[in-house]
């Protein structure tokens, strides 16, 4: 955009860096649109209950990992949802304040829910990174280890 509104570039250079601007932001916006569509439909053939857009975003992340698209494509769209994200947790919010009768009542559950979920996924976060790196390290046998220190 900053090319857009440069003193020295003809009007020709502006429109041809509007155009182009315009275009990244539609096809990034096209291209999520898609896979939250895609998500959503999913989401309806499957027997079990998972949010549409979290099978849209494994789509999108799919899509993106096999380099079946290009991170240019949707750079320009996910950079302005990520500029403007608290903007949009505003609704999330206001629901939960609307309904904090039913977070009074069971603060308990919630709270030994969260206590002990983030507890299970520390040790078990710990468990494997332990395990993972006794894997790939190689073991030092004695002749090494007795070598090094004469």
């Amino acid at each position: 955009m900053k090319h857009f509104l440069a003193r020295h570039a003809t009007i020709r250079h502006r429109l041809y860096s509007l155009y182009y601007t315009l275009f990244s932001y539609g096809r990034s916006f096209l291209i999520l649109f898609i896979c939250l569509w895609f998500g959503n439909l999913i989401s309806l053939l499957l027997p079990i209950t998972i949010p549409g857009s979290i099978i849209g975003l494994l789509v999108l992340f799919f899509l993106l990992a096999f380099q079946l698209i290009p991170t240019s494509w949707v750079r320009n769209g996910c950079n302005l949802f990520m500029r403007y994200m608290t903007i949009l947790f505003i609704p999330a919010a206001m629901g939960i304040m609307d309904n904090y009768v039913y977070l009074i009542h069971s603060w308990a559950p919630i709270l030994i829910g969260s206590v002990t979920s983030t507890f299970v996924v520390m040790i078990f976060i710990g468990w494997l990174t332990q395990h993972l790196h006794s894997r790939s390290l190689p073991a030092v046998s004695d002749d090494v280890s007795k070598g090094e220190q004469s």
